[in-house]
């Protein structure tokens, strides 16, 4: 493993390497994150010696001198009701936090950002009786207490403004020196380790990376910024290292649903990579949606012969499996993802891996959270590798929202040490055992991938040799409604 650069799989594995940049900080620690919950527990025996959860380490760390500054996301308190509350939970953890501090109050700053981005005037209208009806629902399913101290912007006397965009990365700089950069958020539920063995429903994949170097200076800039640039008061930061999706509103928004995509360049990343594959390209996503992602892998198998793709998703999107909501938002994604995977089909052929990981256990009885007769594991992962050449880990899913509407960050690197170590980590998290040359080697590894987990696909699970199993494509499919002359942005 490179000294400066670091792939860690699963909380487990992130969460005890994050606690100990925090500990060790000289000066600043800045953040911005999806979900950051305080209340999360220390897993590191060196952060566990000095409290028991996350608002204990920050005391420490600020009562030591160090300053913490935090942007998490606000969301839409009609269609993100449950999400605003985690938002204002954390204001709240935050508030307690200061008054514990003292005179070191001013050392800790936690503030909530809405996107401004909204929908235009004319596809507002269109959707207010709906949202109207998802404004009532919510309003009546909230006791008192959580609508003054947690949905505080759900209101009966109040016309849903239906914000459309969401801050989506997940990523820390400290000293300026430090990276913590992936697409794990900090609270209870994204908890899971390498072994992957608790319920369907809490299974949490995911990576991160912790590193050095010049892209934790270009991490600091966009921290700094990306508010102010989201609003169009001031431009993105630059950067070279590091990658970003980020969009404000239109000047002109009165027909349009979409904001303006000001940064794209996770998705034109992608679509380099693409390019330039020679032999496999390796990706692992929640979501693969993006119609202009399908095209270009397909563009590049049509021109390569010999290039192959492994793809490794969830069974079922999380929405459907583990929140059975089988809602028109969650339909349509189901619609993209079906065209999507069919035409990368259409590309590679038999060079192409779908898979999808289990635990190797019966399941009692099937459900949405089965496959194989086996328990799913949900996959959050959001990693890139092109051959042994090029690899990308953030934030960001392959789906219209994450790669034109949401702001997303991400950290590439073609540096040889540091993309081998990132092959390794991911290729191996997979499999039981240590995997053999041939699994690893770009000429043979497809061959064997496709083998095993074709193979781990029909025996019982005791005798698999990994998680990973054939995807199916055809899993819930007749829930998958297409949306023609709505944007695929949009999920």
């Amino acid at each position: 493993m490179p000294d400066d650069f670091e792939v860690l799989i699963t909380a487990q594995e992130a969460w005890p390497a994050f606690e100990h940049a925090v500990l060790n900080s000289k000066s600043e620690i800045i953040a911005g994150f999806r979900i950051f919950d305080l209340r999360t527990k220390l897993r590191s025996k060196e952060a566990q010696a000095i409290g028991q959860d996350w608002f204990d380490l920050i005391a420490h760390v600020a009562a030591r001198g160090v300053s913490f500054d935090l942007t998490i996301s606000d969301f839409d308190p009609v269609f993100g009701t449950e999400l605003h509350e985690m938002t204002w939970t954390t204001m709240r953890q935050g508030h307690a936090l200061k008054e514990v501090l003292g005179h070191h109050a001013d050392k800790v700053q936690i503030r909530a950002h809405l996107h401004p981005a909204t929908a235009g005037t004319v596809p507002w209208l269109a959707f207010l009786p709906s949202s109207l009806k998802r404004q009532n629902a919510a309003l009546a399913e909230l006791t008192p207490s959580r609508k003054a101290r947690q949905a505080v912007q759900l209101k009966r006397n109040k016309l849903p403004r239906m914000h459309t965009v969401t801050h989506h990365q997940k990523l820390a700089v400290i000293d300026g020196e430090v990276l913590y950069i992936g697409g794990l958020d900090l609270n209870e539920r994204r908890w899971d380790t390498p072994k992957h063995d608790l319920p369907a429903s809490k299974t949490w994949s995911d990576v991160q990376v912790l590193m050095r170097g010049q892209e934790a200076q270009e991490a600091r800039a966009h921290l700094k910024s990306f508010v102010a640039a989201s609003e169009g008061t001031t431009p993105p930061s630059k950067a070279r290292a590091i990658k970003r999706t980020l969009s404000m509103p239109r000047q002109v928004q009165f027909p349009f649903l979409s904001p303006r995509s000001a940064l794209t360049e996770i998705e034109e990343a992608h679509l380099s990579a693409f390019k330039d594959a020679r032999h496999l390209i390796h990706i692992e996503t929640q979501f693969f949606r993006s119609s202009r992602i399908a095209d270009a892998l397909a563009s590049a198998a049509s021109k390569r012969l010999d290039l192959k793709l492994l793809l490794i998703l969830p069974a079922l999107p999380e929405a459907l499996s583990i929140d059975d909501n089988d809602g028109l938002d969650t339909r349509y994604g189901m619609s993209l993802q079906k065209s999507a995977l069919a035409t990368i089909k259409d590309g590679f052929g038999e060079r192409l891996i779908l898979a999808t990981p289990v635990r190797p256990m019966l399941a009692n009885r099937e459900t949405l959270q089965t496959l194989c007769g086996s328990p799913t594991i949900h996959v959050h992962n959001k990693a890139l590798v092109v051959d042994d050449r090029y690899t990308m880990i953030g934030s960001a899913n392959l789906n219209g929202r994450s790669l034109r509407w949401d702001t997303e960050v991400a950290v590439e690197t073609n540096i040889p040490a540091r993309v081998a170590h990132a092959r390794k980590k991911l290729l191996q998290h997979w499999w039981f055992d240590p995997i053999p040359d041939a699994a690893y080697e770009l000429e043979t590894l497809h061959d064997w991938w496709q083998r095993s987990i074709r193979r781990n696909g029909v025996v019982r699970p005791k005798n698999r040799t990994g998680f990973l199993v054939p995807h199916d494509p055809a899993n819930r499919d007749d829930l998958a409604q297409p949306l023609p002359g709505v944007t695929e942005d949009i999920v």
